[in-house]
């Protein structure tokens, strides 16, 4: 292998893992299959055929994903140094199948995770429900994070892989650990997960985090529990929630087609991003709005109790006075009166009422004046005061015009029945 063709080609890829799976495919390449240097096959005729071997070689080996990325390191190598590469597209070489290899993620885990974390690696977990490549993670500034105002605060994060912007959100609960985080940092380290050997963590460092999270909170993994799980979680969530792929991939800085990107690059995401931000969450929703509303709600119920006891005290003390009242009226108003009237022939007569009520007292005592004020007196005298109305006024204390008010009470009643 001539080194200098292989670094030459190597250093034009920006990814470093990229060009790490690269020098692994072409060493496969030379030291178990073709066992001649790879720069034999530049602009050689022959190349295309090789390749096709190489690719059933691999077949026989490995899974397709594995076949394809080795594959594609060759032919990539063969495409910078000038070489045609031509292959039947039948062999499929650049079909992608579905990898069961990493741990299906559950938000219940990240939880688990956060239970036993502290700040720096609860911000780590928050990021990694954002959906970010591990690369782009390492490299992210703290500035970015530094935002005011009300949450959710839209950010743009430029993807170094894919060359996109992601259009991404710092959610209530992100915000609440940043405030706590950021006050921590070294200001004059740019990065938002610092080192103090290389100024940030790599991508390595970050791995090795998550998989120390994994093993402190006690979960049995079924795969590899990796860095790239969380854009997959992201990813997998928005579509059980009905996002579009087109507001996940925009979210998450994924690459989408050109064609379609000119459309709807400026498309308004929040509204996805509060859906998705309900359900990825470090910290179930014990709802602290649900424990105040709790607290209020008992609070009220106290209130009410309490208002109760002086309304019901209130109830007590009016009865007692409306006792006392009712007394009092039944020592002005007898519950029995005896009348005397002497008669045309001398005689006296004697009658005996009862009375249940004040009123039935004073209309009795009406009556009983008519009565009085009629007798002896011819049929003229009667008819013309036939109508006429009492008013009782046995302590002398009433004023003429209640007098007159009562009167014109009584009228109005006699009128009515």
């Amino acid at each position: 292998m001539d080194m200098k063709l292989v670094k030459e080609w190597l250093s034009g890829i920006p990814s470093i893992y990229t060009r790490k799976n690269y020098m692994s495919g072409i060493k496969k390449f030379e030291n178990e299959y073709f066992h001649k240097p790879i720069e034999t096959l530049i602009k050689s005729p022959e190349a295309g055929r090789e390749i096709e071997r190489f690719y059933c070689w691999l077949r026989e080996r490995h899974g397709q994903n594995t076949c394809r990325n080795v594959t594609n390191a060759v032919i990539q190598f063969l495409k910078y140094h000038g070489t045609e590469v031509k292959y039947r597209r039948a062999l499929q070489i650049y079909k992608t199948v579905r990898s069961t290899r990493d741990h299906r993620v559950t938000i219940s885990e990240i939880q688990a995770m956060a239970k036993v974390s502290d700040i720096r690696e609860q911000i780590l977990l928050e990021v990694y429900l954002m959906g970010f490549r591990v690369g782009d993670v390492a490299l992210l500034e703290w500035k970015k994070f530094d935002q005011n105002g009300q949450p959710p605060i839209p950010i743009e994060i430029n993807t170094k892989k894919e060359q996109v912007v992601a259009r991404a959100f710092i959610s209530e609960e992100f915000k609440q650990l940043l405030d706590k985080y950021l006050p921590l940092l070294d200001k004059s380290n740019p990065y938002l997960f610092q080192s103090k050997r290389r100024k940030h963590l790599s991508s390595k460092q970050i791995n090795n985090i998550l998989k120390n999270l994994v093993e402190r909170a006690g979960i049995t993994n079924h795969g590899l529990f990796r860095w790239h799980t969380g854009r997959k979680l992201f990813l997998r969530t928005c579509a059980e929630l009905g996002i579009s792929s087109w507001s996940a991939k925009l979210m998450c800085g994924k690459a989408i087609p050109a064609s379609d990107d000119t459309y709807i690059h400026d498309a308004e995401l929040k509204g996805d991003f509060l859906k998705i931000s309900e359900v990825l969450r470090l910290f179930a929703k014990t709802i602290p709005q649900a424990e105040d509303k709790l607290k209020n709600l008992e609070n009220a119920l106290r209130h009410v109790e309490e208002e109760n006891m002086v309304f019901k005290t209130r109830l007590d003390m009016l009865q007692k006075d409306f006792q006392v009242l009712k007394k009092t009226v039944e020592k002005l108003y007898p519950k029995e009166v005896k009348r005397y009237i002497l008669n045309e022939k001398g005689e006296v007569e004697e009658s005996t009422e009862s009375f249940d009520k004040p009123e039935e007292y004073l209309e009795s005592q009406r009556k009983f004046m008519r009565e009085i004020l009629l007798r002896n007196k011819s049929n003229k005298d009667r008819e013309r005061l036939k109508n006429t109305e009492f008013v009782w006024d046995e302590t002398e204390t009433k004023k003429k015009e209640e007098i007159e008010s009562e009167l014109l009470k009584l009228r109005k009643k006699k009128n009515i029945e």
